[in-house]
């Protein structure tokens, strides 16, 4: 029996074939890697492993991307309210809490592919 990996969500399918549809995230056989020799982790990340599936789940990525995006501005706004109040425990708490979303937002990011490249000198030229 073999195992196959989708390469979007993780999803470890056994069986002679890759399945025809991620039952998850619901892209094609095409994004389905068989799993040979050293296991990957079905959390690793690979920019732009997103490209090509269907639409309505690339919206929903994106939709994501940017709700992460603004907790980060939001809880940093928060730190600096907590800083003049004078608390700076509970600044610090939101700061660690806008890192947090922020680790969110680039997962999304590295998934898209579409404001990161897989080339560090091409990030810093794009930026």
């Amino acid at each position: 029996m073999k195992k196959f990996v989708c390469t979007v969500c993780g999803y470890i399918h056994e069986g002679e074939t890759a399945p025809e549809v991620c039952p998850v995230c619901k892209v094609g056989a095409e994004k389905f890697e068989e799993m040979k020799g050293e296991m990957k982790w079905a959390d690793e990340h690979r920019i732009g492993s997103a490209q090509g599936v269907d639409e309505e789940v690339l919206e929903g990525l994106r939709a994501n991307f940017v709700g992460e995006c603004t907790e980060v501005g939001m809880y940093l706004a928060m730190s600096r309210q907590a800083d003049r109040e004078g608390f700076p425990e509970v600044a610090e708490a939101y700061k660690r809490i806008a890192f947090e979303e922020a680790e969110h937002a680039a997962k999304f990011a590295e998934l898209l592919g579409e404001v990161v490249v897989a080339d560090t000198k091409a990030n810093l030229e794009a930026r």
